[in-house]
C-alpha cells in the first residue's frame, strides 16, 4: 500500500501536458510592441519580421504550425516574437487589425488574417489603380478605413474577433500609438537588424542568413 509520503512523490497525471499547453497559450508583448508566444525567458528566442501582404509570410504561418508550437514552444525552451515589417498601406492596415484586441488573442487574429490573405489581396488586385486611388487621398486614418472597407476586412476581422464592432475596429485603425509602434518596428528592422526581405528571422538576436521559410528554419532549431 502507498503511504502518504510515497504517494506525494508520484507525478500527477497530465501535469507535463498541462505545462506544455500553458506555454503554447502564453502570449506577452515585448518592449517594442511585438507579440511573443511561449516562454518569454526561453533560452532560444526567435523573432520573425513579417508583412501581411507577403505570400511567403502566409506560407510560413501555415507550414510552421503545429510543429513549431508542439515541438519547440511547448517545452518552454523556445519562444517566437512576431514583429511588423510594413511594405505598403494595405500591410499597415492589416497589421493594425491583427493588433486590434487583447494581446492574448493576437495569434488567433494573426493566423486568421494570413490564412485569408489570398482573398483580401485578390480584392485589392481586382480594384486596379483607379479603384485604389482613394487609398492615397485624405489623411492617414481616412485612408486606412477606406482600405479596410474596400477589402472586406471589417467582416474578416470579426471572423476572428466576433464581438468587434465597426467603431471598435475604427478605433484600432486610428490609434496613433499603435501606428507608431508598427512603423518603429519596421524602421528598427531596416536600420538596425538590416532586414531585406520577409519573412526574416533572428535567433537570439542574430539575423539568420538565407532563412526565409519553415523548411530552412526548423533544422537550425532542431540542432540546438
Amino acid at each position: 500500500a502507498l503511504t502518504a509520503a510515497s504517494a506525494a512523490l508520484l507525478p500527477v497525471a497530465g501535469t507535463a501536458q498541462s505545462a506544455a499547453t500553458a506555454w503554447t497559450d502564453k502570449v506577452s508583448q515585448s518592449d517594442v510592441g511585438g507579440h511573443v508566444r511561449g516562454n518569454a525567458a526561453a533560452p532560444q528566442k526567435i523573432i520573425e519580421y513579417m508583412s501581411y501582404t507577403c505570400p511567403h509570410c502566409a506560407a510560413f504561418e501555415l507550414d510552421s504550425n503545429p510543429a513549431l508550437a508542439t515541438g519547440f514552444i511547448a517545452n518552454g525552451k523556445t519562444s517566437i516574437e512576431v514583429r511588423n515589417f510594413i511594405r505598403d498601406p494595405v500591410d499597415l492596415t492589416v497589421a493594425l487589425l491583427a493588433r486590434c484586441g487583447e494581446p492574448r488573442s493576437f495569434f488567433r487574429r494573426h493566423k486568421g488574417l494570413l490564412a485569408s490573405q489570398k482573398t483580401w489581396l485578390g480584392k485589392a488586385g481586382s480594384l486596379g489603380r483607379e479603384g485604389q486611388a482613394a487609398w492615397y487621398q485624405g489623411d492617414t486614418n481616412t485612408r486606412l478605413q477606406r482600405i479596410a472597407s474596400d477589402l472586406g476586412l471589417y467582416d474578416e476581422l470579426r471572423r476572428h474577433a466576433p464581438l468587434a464592432t465597426d467603431a471598435q475596429i475604427n478605433a484600432c485603425l486610428i490609434n496613433k500609438a499603435e501606428q507608431n509602434k508598427v512603423l518603429a518596428m519596421t524602421k528598427f528592422a531596416t536600420d538596425t537588424v538590416k532586414v531585406q526581405g520577409t519573412p526574416s528571422f533572428t535567433l537570439n538576436g542574430k539575423l539568420l542568413a538565407d532563412v526565409y521559410d519553415w523548411k530552412s528554419l526548423e533544422p537550425m532549431l532542431a540542432s540546438r
